[in-house]
């Protein structure tokens, strides 16, 4: 695992050759988002977190930012229920507990989750990729 300042690193390096404009607001969230490595949160989390670090943004804009780093392939996203998307800053193909009590999202890795039987793909299209969410309940 990359420790977060590569992390950082390399998300800078993705944002400068991607057609967003490395805006200072942009590194503000990138330093926000990755500041604690691989890490699940919400859009509402950011900008809490950005508010108090008296980081001037909107929600609007943090939305449009996060979504637009997703996609450009520097965060993932996860569904976890039907009300609640949370931003996945682990890029590595990877599994996920999911507490809707306390709506607490936790990585699995890959190799714990044993698949050995998927369906067949609609005429026309090919599976990129499975992501499995475990419900959890305490």
């Amino acid at each position: 695992m990359l420790n977060k300042n590569k992390i950082i690193q390399k998300v800078f390096y993705m944002l400068e050759k991607s057609s967003l404009k490395l805006t200072n607001q942009r590194k503000q969230l990138v330093n926000l988002i990755y500041s604690e490595g691989h890490c699940h949160f919400t859009a509402e989390d950011i900008y809490k977190k950005a508010k108090k670090n008296k980081i001037k943004i909107s929600l609007a804009t943090v939305y449009n930012n996060l979504n637009s780093f997703k996609n450009f392939g520097m965060l993932n996203v996860v569904k976890a229920s039907s009300d609640k998307i949370y931003f996945d800053t682990n890029l590595d193909n990877h599994h996920h507990f999911y507490c809707e009590k306390t709506g607490k999202l936790l990585d699995i890795n890959t190799d714990h989750v044993i698949i050995q039987k998927l369906p067949k793909s609609p005429k026309g299209y090919n599976i990129k990729n499975v992501s499995v969410i475990i419900n959890l309940e305490k």
